[in-house]
């Protein structure tokens, strides 16, 4: 196949893909229906018979569940999935939007039409980015009772397994998110910088170092480490992302207002946080905080990453949704080729893309005033 039959190749899949998770949920929606039939009801729990008879992940199973709640609230969205019109990730970041608007849901609603027609012309993230600002635009509070809401849903689960190991999970609010990342990304940061020297990363071929390093990282804070294995104090930290008239007057249409990890907060929190906290701005021009270092340096200092994390929320390559935190910043003019550990020499990459960029011939291109990033 040459490009243009096989983008109509993966398109003809695309339809057909939505047309089967449109049909799960119709499955979905029936077993709901038996276990609710006034006359012979049936006892029936849809998760545990969508993996036992369709196949699925109990993940999979779960989130078929919720994207039936967003089709029954939104009949519409689920009409246009059966005609193959949209696709599965756009029903779920719909849903994403009905948890923002929270109390608001009538007035998010009130933009179904609109948003329901955007599903079939725009990308997954493009719909998400909308949906969010959408949900965003309706809710009167700044966002508080959202933030309170996750607050509530914070947990952390520790499971034993069969074999002795111990399995954990969790789900933290962004402030709570913040400090505990904080916390551990100093003690991987300097395991990193280190040559792992102290700990050797020794690692199962399917376990990301990254993964294995923040182990070692929670295993030492909870020995009552105060300071990371290279002697640097391992303070947490939390950084937000807010323009100036959001933190002046409030949310505004194409204002900001989120964590380094994507999170939105309510401007009274971030006001708060503010007053009790060490300021540190992002200088972006070097003015304040020297962020080009040269040939001094190999590894980009903590003043870029937060400069990069400030330009590039996710992996610089277009379309790429891995957020900053998973990527390797990436030196465009390889650094053993004499490239400089400047802003301009610097993006951040997933681990895929960072190795199409070194293994895979991918020549990169940084407009230094915009920068957009173009791949050759």
């Amino acid at each position: 196949m040459n490009i243009a039959e096989l983008r109509a190749f993966m398109s003809d899949i695309r339809v057909r893909q939505a047309k089967l998770d449109a049909q799960m949920l119709e499955a979905n929606a029936r077993m709901i229906s038996l276990m609710h039939d006034p006359v012979a009801p049936t006892f029936v729990i849809p998760e545990r018979e969508l993996v036992a008879h369709g196949g699925l992940t109990s993940r999979e199973a779960r989130e078929v569940v919720s994207r039936g709640l967003v089709t029954e609230a939104a009949p519409e969205m689920g009409a246009v999935l059966a005609a193959g019109d949209t696709t599965a990730a756009h029903v779920d970041a719909l849903g994403r939007g009905l948890k923002i608007a929270g109390s608001e849901r009538d007035a998010f609603m009130a933009h179904l039409p609109e948003l329901v027609e955007a599903s079939t012309t725009m990308s997954a993230s493009e719909f998400s980015h909308l949906v969010t600002e959408t949900a965003k635009s309706v809710v009167i509070d700044d966002g508080l009772s959202m933030f309170e809401r996750q607050k509530r849903e914070t947990f952390f689960r520790i499971r034993t397994e069969a074999d002795g190991c111990l399995s954990v999970s969790g789900k933290f609010d962004p402030i709570s998110a913040s400090i505990l990342k904080s916390k551990l990304g100093r003690f991987v940061e300097a395991m990193f910088h280190s040559g792992d020297k102290e700990i050797p990363v020794e690692v199962m071929p399917w376990i990301e170092p990254n993964d294995h390093r923040q182990a070692q990282a929670l295993i030492a804070l909870v020995n009552g480490a105060s300071e990371s294995v290279s002697d640097v104090q391992a303070r947490a930290e939390i950084v937000v992302h807010v323009d100036l008239e959001t933190l002046k007057t409030g949310l505004h249409s194409g204002g900001t207002c989120r964590t380094a990890l994507g999170a939105d907060l309510p401007v009274e929190t971030v006001r708060r946080l503010a007053c009790e906290a060490e300021i540190l701005p992002v200088v972006l021009d070097g003015r304040s905080v020297p962020i080009d270092v040269g040939r001094s340096k190999r590894l980009a200092t903590v003043h870029q990453r937060r400069a990069l994390e400030a330009i590039h929320p996710t992996c610089a390559i277009p379309d790429c949704e891995v957020i900053f935190d998973h990527c390797n910043v990436h030196h465009i003019d390889y650094w053993e080729n004499g490239g400089a550990t400047d802003l301009n020499n610097m993006v951040p990459l997933c681990s895929r893309h960072h190795h199409a960029a070194h293994e895979g011939g991918w020549k990169l291109q940084l407009n230094p005033e915009t920068r957009e990033l173009r791949v050759t």
